[in-house]
Parts: C-alpha cells; structure tokens; sequence
C-alpha cells in the first residue's frame, strides 16, 4: 500500500487530523485501565503520597504515575474518577506502551521528526461535565529540551464535540515562536493551566473527532479546549514525542519527564 505523504498538512498548518486510525479496542482498553487505576490509587490509600504542588493545589503519585485532581469540585461525582483532571506517566505499561509502538502513529511520525523517536511524557484526561477547558497555549512552553519543536499525537478516547470540550487549533501557528504565557486568572483553575493573551486567535478551528481519530501536531502549535457543557465526558489520551538524544535544558526536576526509545533506524 503506498504511504500518505503528510508533509503539506504538516508544513501548512502545523497538524496532521487521522480518521479511525486506532480501533475502538483500544480506547476501551486505555479508559477501563485508568479508571481502575484511580479507582484503586485513591488518596489515603497505603501506596499514594499526596504532596503540595508548587501553587499549593495537591497531587497523588501512585506507581510512577502523577495523579491531577481538578481544583474545581464536581458538584455531580460519583466515582473516584469524576474529580480527576489528568494522570501522567503511562507509556510504560499496558494498553499505552502498544499504542505508542504501533505502525499507526510511528509511520507519521517518522515522516516529520524522522527514523529515531521517543516516546517522553505522556497523559490521560478526563474532561468531565463542567470541567474548564485549559486556555491557549503551545506545549513546548511546558518543554525545555535542546531540540525544538517535538511532536504530540492526541487520541480521542470518546467523541470531542463543541459541547464536551474538545480541541481549538489555530492552522500555521505552529511558525510563531514561543509566546509568553501568563497564569490563568481563573479562580480555582487546575494546576499548571497558563495562556497566551498577545494573539488574535480569531481564525482558530475546532477539531471535532470520534473515538480512534488522531490529532499529531508541532508541540509550538497554539491549540486550546473548551469547557465540557455537556453531561457526558470527554476522554483523551495524550502522549508527546522527540527526536532520540534529546535532553532537558533545565535543571530543575521535572517528574512528568520519562523518556523511552519506541523507534530506532534499521
């Protein structure tokens, strides 16, 4: 079968939309995992830690994995689950290290960062009803590494529509530089959540996609999601990529930093 050529959705907009590249199974797989997972990991369980986050929200860590509780409560949570922002630190294990490694992801990525990639950060969301979406940012703000840009791949695990926070990305941003970002004025907004306030965003799209759809975009990309109006929540599964031999420029830990070869040139 001869290969798509990527490189015009690539250099032109920053982005490359796949239509049901991973089956469903995998997206079941990956969601009954995590639930169980935070299901099992609460805190005050004898193998969770709960520490103090540098704006004084609190976070779990739970066998290598960092555990993000959303800082606005949940008026509607039944589970464990339903008060959870993100969890980092997967690609390790099951379902996510298969995923990271299929042919799927690997020969796009292959074509924009080249033969040799790691897999270096990745992370489940839980968007849940009336959860805020997170503001206007680029990821390699989040990132410093000695080779820019990185690559990240977005796996819809459950529809992304207008009303449950899906994506905004705004097409041939990813050729800006990195803007200044500024702290989200929010009150109780989650931790980590900065925006970029210096940029007409104006032509911005939103990425509507089914459970199995990829979003693979330059980690300079300015891309947003809206908040979750909806009833329903809206999972994805996020997983960020660098050229082999990348290494971090600051020197300053960052635990959400784990970086595993997936690919190697024969």
């Amino acid at each position: 079968m001869e290969e798509t050529d990527y490189s015009n959705d690539w250099e032109q907009n920053g982005y490359i939309l796949l239509r049901q590249a991973i089956d469903t199974s995998v997206c079941k797989a990956m969601l009954d995992d995590i639930i169980a997972f935070v299901r099992k990991n609460t805190p005050g369980s004898a193998n969770v830690q709960s520490v103090q986050a540098p704006d004084n929200s609190t976070v779990h860590l739970a066998e290598g994995s960092i555990i993000i509780p959303e800082s606005k409560p949940n008026p509607v949570a039944l589970q464990p689950e339903d008060s959870i922002s993100k969890v980092f630190n997967l690609h390790r294990r099951e379902p996510y290290v298969g995923f990271v490694r299929q042919p799927a992801v690997l020969d796009v990525l292959s074509q924009v960062m080249g033969e040799d990639i790691d897999c270096f950060q990745s992370q489940f969301i839980f968007k849940n009803p009336g959860a805020w979406g997170q503001p206007w940012h680029q990821d390699s703000y989040y990132m410093p590494l000695d080779q820019q840009p990185q690559v990240g791949v977005w796996l819809a695990v459950s529809e992304a529509t207008l009303e449950n926070g899906c994506l905004q990305v705004l097409p041939g941003s990813h050729r800006e530089p990195i803007h200044a970002h500024v702290p989200d004025q929010r009150p109780q907004a989650n931790y980590g959540y900065v925006e970029i306030v210096d940029y007409d965003f104006s032509a911005a799209v939103p990425v509507l996609m089914q459970p199995g759809d990829l979003l693979i975009f330059n980690s300079f990309l300015m891309h947003r999601s809206v908040d979750n109006r909806s009833r329903r929540r809206r999972a994805a599964a996020m997983f960020h990529f660098a050229r082999a031999g990348t290494c971090k420029t600051s020197d300053i830990p960052i635990y959400t930093f784990d970086f595993v070869p997936v690919k190697r040139a024969e």
